[in-house]
């Protein structure tokens, strides 16, 4: 066991039994989440590119996927291989790591910005499209007191 007095980043990332040669989960635990996460991840793309979206939301989530794929091999290394007591590479693979995830999360907040732009969109389109299929009033004054110019029927 580490004494309180030892390095702290050693003391706060001790693997399972507390011991900073182990990595934080054991290797085939890892892997093994690593490989089924990859695979959700390519089906997902796959099906990607198959869905009827807009093509802003496809290049946005297609960046992003690429991202994830590249993520998730240095997480797996992060959690499974890498090791506390080995200070210098166990800090650059979590830096990296938390890099990587931080691009993801800002790319995400991308794609609910080009969402709510889409929605935004729709929302005109069918407000126009809604009040173009209104049906005109009979007579030919409006509600506004102003009568149509074309209108002879007076």
């Amino acid at each position: 066991m580490i004494e309180p007095t030892g390095n702290l980043v050693l003391l706060l990332s001790a693997g399972p039994a507390g011991d900073p040669r182990s990595p934080l989960v054991p290797t085939w635990l890892a892997i093994t989440a690593a490989i089924i996460t990859l695979l959700a991840l390519a089906f997902h793309m796959t099906a990607l590119r198959r869905g009827r979206i807009p093509a802003s939301r496809r290049r946005i989530r297609t960046v992003n996927g690429w991202l994830m794929l590249a993520a998730i091999p240095v997480i797996t290394y992060a959690f499974g291989v890498a090791v506390p007591s080995q200070t210098r590479s166990y800090v650059l693979v979590w830096t990296a790591c938390i890099g990587l995830l931080t691009i993801i999360v800002v790319i995400s907040l991308l794609d609910v910005m080009n969402n709510i732009r889409l929605y935004r969109r729709s929302v005109v389109a069918l407000r126009r499209e809604f009040h173009g299929m209104a049906p005109r009033p009979s007579s030919p004054e409006h509600r506004d007191g102003s009568t149509d110019a074309h209108d002879d029927t007076r």
